[in-house]
């Protein structure tokens, strides 16, 4: 049975105050994101049933994830945050950048919170090949994410990433662009059910292949807690919706590379 995921966009970050900010390197959170962290630990209900907390590498991710869900970890001496490099973010703009392992470790000496760097790679900032702004190159980690997701064997998990890249995630593309390049608020949480899927593809020479993959479907109590009275959109209308935000993101200044290949084919 696949696990259910409550996905998290980070807390505020110091790049979150304005785009002459986006020039920061791996920005920390702000004063106003360490207090959403602790308002999400107040509110959330479900500290006691999550077995995984898997956050992106970038730092305000780190942080949201350590200081939102402290009771997690303070339950069990072992538990671990898994850093996930595929749950980056998707721009290639400086703030996006995350550190280096040797710098991470440094920065996070203080946590008291066990950190498994094991699927962090060198390449993981190079912003090239899989980590690419390239949109294919962003769906194919998106795709890798929610398969390696509904493969896991924990029943419940956290998953701390990014604005932009929760909807190429979710495959949801709803009020995309309400805030800047997301329909996101800072430390806000949704609760998704997945199921394992295959779907059909093709190579470059045009032979069928099978791609494993996991769909993501939002809990009705998750869309009602963000005041969604209505179902979900369909596919057709999810596929208008996402051509639409990624020409919006590029007037934004968001999609700075990779903006010529805003179209839903893979």
């Amino acid at each position: 049975m696949s696990p259910i995921v409550h996905l998290v966009r980070h807390a505020e970050g110091l790049h979150n105050l304005g785009q002459e900010h986006w020039s920061l390197i791996d920005p920390l959170l702000t004063d106003r994101g360490r207090e959403q962290c602790l308002q999400l630990r107040k509110t959330f209900p479900f500290h006691s049933n999550i077995e995984l907390v898997v956050s992106s590498p970038l730092s305000r991710a780190i942080f949201s994830a350590v200081e939102s869900f402290l009771p997690v970890f303070q339950s069990r001496a072992e538990q671990k945050l898994l850093l996930l490099p595929d749950l980056q973010e998707i721009g290639d703009f400086p703030c996006d950048i995350g550190s280096s392992v040797e710098d991470l470790t440094e920065r996070l000496k203080d946590l008291n919170v066990l950190i498994d760097y094991s699927h962090v790679d060198r390449a993981w900032t190079s912003k090239t090949g899989r980590y690419s702004p390239l949109i294919s190159a962003i769906r194919a980690r998106a795709r890798a994410v929610r398969y390696w997701l509904s493969t896991r064997p924990e029943k419940e998990i956290i998953v701390v990433s990014h604005g932009a890249f929760l909807h190429f995630l979710t495959e949801d593309w709803e009020d995309s662009y309400l805030e800047e390049a997301t329909g996101w608020k800072n430390a806000e949480y949704r609760t998704y059910e997945l199921k394992t899927t295959a779907r059909q593809s093709a190579t470059s020479d045009g032979t069928p292949r099978c791609i494993n993959d996991a769909c993501m479907t939002e809990t009705p109590e998750s869309r009602l807690r963000r005041g969604k009275t209505s179902t979900a959109p369909s596919l057709e209308e999810q596929v208008r919706l996402c051509v639409q935000a990624l020409h919006i993101w590029e007037q934004q200044g968001y999609l700075r590379s990779g903006g010529d290949e805003v179209t839903w084919a893979d």
